[in-house]
């Protein structure tokens, strides 16, 4: 029986076409509705496809038996990859196995010659490869509870953040501390618009060790963005982009809404935050703030 636009609703789709799907479609009644198609893009295929396969592995995984499942899963993966390694030796190996039983690895801690804090691994609230959203709801965790432990494990980290004001600071002061002893970096990019960044704040950020750059622009709201990137060596970077500015109120409860990123997720929006905040820091809108040479320009500003 001929079906309608109704057996799939009528609208946008980025959907692969699959032999269930195509005799869907063949069976739409063509007085009713059309569906537009198009081969897969080269450059999107493989992505394309591989979403597909994770779909169905994912459900497949799920569904076996919940006796000695892990195993079990693990055993049935190692089974895809060495279809894959016989058609494709040159993609994929034997060192591509899983090894069983399965497990993961959490962290590699050195044990001498380096600072205590460099011992202290505190893993994030969410997740390394895992998003979220964080809108400092009851019950959840507020965003400056997720910053705090993010910190100790990140290698460096950049801010972006049109207000930087010192009650906001205050709440990763300890972190932030720490990161900076332990010789690691901070880049920070913030602004003089409306007056709301505090030169306390930013004076004790130089203090620690974090590099400052402002912009003095006051006629326009060129940066009105608020970001963060903690970079990890381990290829586990991670970053938060949203409404908070590095306020008391926006990182506790606030009504704001931040989204956290990860590099195993997403690496793609990492690689371009980098970039981007590269080019700002390149800029000479962006200044190098020292506070016996700036305060005052700044307070004026």
């Amino acid at each position: 029986m001929p079906r309608d636009a109704r057996d799939l609703p009528s609208g946008l789709y980025e959907r692969l076409i699959t032999a269930s799907l195509k005799a869907r479609l063949l069976q739409f009644d063509p007085s009713r509705s059309v569906a537009r198609t198009e081969g897969l893009d080269p450059a999107e295929a493989p992505a394309t496809l591989a979403r597909h396969i994770e779909e169905i592995v994912a459900r497949s995984l799920k569904d076996l038996p919940a006796e000695d499942r892990p195993t079990t899963q693990a055993q049935l993966v190692n089974q895809l990859l060495q279809l894959l390694s016989t058609t494709h030796p040159a993609s994929t190996d034997a060192g591509d196995l899983v090894a069983l039983p399965p497990e993961q690895l959490l962290s590699i801690q050195p044990i001498t010659g380096f600072p205590a804090t460099d011992r202290e691994l505190v893993a994030p609230l969410v997740p390394l490869s895992a998003s979220d959203l964080l809108v400092n709801a009851r019950g959840e965790p507020a965003l400056a509870h997720a910053l705090a432990r993010e910190i100790p494990s990140a290698n460096s980290i950049d801010l972006l953040c049109a207000f930087v004001r010192w009650h906001g600071l205050r709440l990763l002061e300890k972190q932030l501390q720490a990161h900076c002893a332990a010789g690691r970096k901070v880049r920070v990019i913030t602004t003089v618009f409306t007056g709301s960044t505090e030169r306390k704040a930013i004076d004790w950020l130089v203090k620690i060790g974090a590099e400052v750059k402002v912009s003095y622009d006051t006629q326009s709201t060129r940066l009105h963005a608020k970001a963060w990137m903690f970079r990890r060596d381990t290829g586990y970077s991670t970053a938060y982009i949203g409404s908070s500015n590095l306020s008391k109120a926006a990182l506790v409860d606030g009504v704001e809404w931040n989204v956290r990123l990860s590099q195993v997720g997403s690496p793609d929006i990492l690689e371009k935050f980098d970039a981007t905040f590269n080019t700002y820091w390149e800029s000479p809108e962006y200044e190098a703030y020292d506070p016996e040479r700036d305060g005052g320009r700044f307070l004026a500003a």
